[in-house]
């Protein structure tokens, strides 16, 4: 709303378009090119002027050019240069804001060259580096799919960010599926419950957060504890804009003069639809605990306009009810309610959270309950190194396991609810707080005794199915994102 704004920017896009262009690939501004285009369509559709454009498909014409980069990836773990050497194509935060370039060019250009390099680079990522809950590793670099790899911060808030802006690109539900795992598990898991520290690199089988190497790419010994700017200061600031952005974009407008439902959780919405209507959307539900969502339709006279209500893919038998009406859904897909909407009026969506699992790292196996990954819940005691204010909580921190870590699990991975039962609890005030999960697993596990740690961190899960002579215990599993020590990539034992 401030009106200088404009101004700044219309001087600053005359700039580019009077100077030669100047984005080599060598640099960060060259990889990185594609942001302006954010900003050029967001001047482009508030004023109309051409020029903006034009500087647009200059930036595409002589950037870097993601897309051919992701329609034949280059860059599978052996293709990794070895030693380590930096490049900007296997950094994890380039490439975690890449992967919507190829999205923003697709607007400008309408080639379909664009949008299958998102698909396809989105491919290659997860089947050489992906980690569980829908993240890639980069402990600056990329470095595989190994459970003990680390994904900076940064990443994880700019790969939400990159799906955000390809939902509404290209409106694919799965983006908004990625989305949830990520913004429900790595963000908070990579944070202390308070907000107040973070990790530069998270792991997913993270059983001792110290100073100490790791077989990091590149990044220093304390990269994983928990403090102000661990590292480097880049994510102290980065973090900020996971939340935010997430929450500006659960809802959207549609083309239809509708909205739609792009992620769950508590909110509230305010918009204009069916040609100038006001309409407020509160939405009540303990999502992503629980699967039953109420949306409440508040508009100042009776409206007609569509209602897009996002069916997550794992949703199998969701249902949704206005009154005694069931409308038919399909998992995967947007659900249209497109009908003449009375004040109060009540959509009741009920997505069944039922247990899955998803083989990993050496035929490891993850536990999943709607957009939850759970792991094994770890005693955690918190070793404070360095005070960096008086008063304030800011505080850097080792955390060190208090109880086993090395299990695995007993079950059939094919029917994990026939041998791990669901408990739940109110959410508390601080949502991700270890002691307080608003969803415990109890599981059978048994100690891999020949599972230690290497390099300070845990070894590769053994390769599954593994026997072992300890006695089946009862293991807990817990939500990713309660977890600051965790295994999320478990070795499965035989009876």
């Amino acid at each position: 709303g401030d009106p200088r704004v404009p101004t700044l920017l219309r001087n600053y896009f005359r700039y580019l378009e009077q100077s030669p262009p100047d984005w080599p690939e060598t640099e960060w501004r060259g990889v990185r090119a594609a942001e302006n285009a954010l900003t050029a369509y967001w001047l482009y559709n508030r004023t109309g002027e051409a020029p903006f454009l034009t500087v647009a498909r200059t930036i595409r014409a002589t950037s870097f050019d993601w897309a051919s980069f992701f329609l034949d990836f280059p860059y599978p773990l052996h293709a990794i240069p070895r030693p380590f050497r930096f490049l900007h194509q296997t950094h994890v935060v380039n490439l975690a804001m890449a992967i919507r370039a190829p999205g923003l060019w697709y607007v400008l250009t309408q080639d379909e060259r664009y949008r299958e390099a998102v698909y396809r680079g989105i491919a290659a990522l997860d089947e050489h580096h992906g980690q569980v809950g829908g993240r890639f590793s980069g402990d600056e670099h990329l470095s595989g799919r190994h459970p003990s790899q680390g994904t900076e911060l940064c990443a994880v808030v700019e790969y939400m960010f990159s799906l955000e802006i390809l939902m509404e690109t290209l409106g694919d539900a799965a983006f908004a599926d990625r989305l949830e795992m990520l913004a429900y598990n790595a963000l908070p898991g990579t944070c202390t419950p308070d907000g107040w520290a973070h990790q530069y690199d998270q792991q997913a089988n993270q059983v001792l957060v110290s100073v100490a190497p790791r077989r990091w790419s590149n990044n220093g010994d304390d990269s994983n504890i928990y403090g102000l700017e661990p590292n480097f200061g880049c994510c102290t600031a980065n973090m900020h804009q996971g939340w935010p952005k997430f929450v500006a974009h659960m809802w959207m407008a549609t083309g239809d003069g509708g909205l739609a439902a792009i992620a769950y959780g508590p909110s509230r919405v305010t918009a204009k639809v069916a040609g100038g209507v006001e309409a407020v959307i509160s939405e009540e539900t303990d999502y992503p605990f629980d699967g039953r969502i109420r949306l409440t339709v508040e508009v100042q006279r009776p409206a007609s306009f569509p209602l897009h209500l996002r069916i997550p893919a794992w949703a199998d038998g969701a249902t949704v009810t206005i009154g005694d009406d069931t409308v038919g859904v399909t998992p995967g897909a947007f659900t249209v309610l497109n009908r003449t909407w009375k004040p109060g009026e009540v959509v009741t969506l009920t997505l069944p959270m039922r247990l899955r699992t998803e083989t990993r790292y050496n035929n490891s196996i993850s536990i999943l309950r709607g957009p939850l990954v759970f792991s094994l819940k770890i005693g955690e005691r918190f070793v404070p190194l360095k005070r960096h204010h008086e008063s304030l909580p800011a505080i850097d921190w080792e955390v060190h396991p208090t109880t086993p870590w090395n299990y695995g699990l007993v079950l059939d991975r094919t029917a994990p609810q026939q041998d791990i039962s669901v408990a739940t609890r109110p959410v508390g005030r601080i949502p991700f707080a270890q002691q307080d999960a608003p969803v415990v697993l109890q599981a059978r596990g048994r100690r891999i005794p020949q599972w230690q740690l290497v390099d300070n961190s845990a070894d590769a899960p053994p390769l599954s199915p593994v026997a072992s002579a300890e006695p089946i215990e009862t293991v807990e599993l817990i939500p990713y994102g309660c977890t600051r020590l965790r295994v999320t990539e478990f070795p499965v034992t035989r009876e």
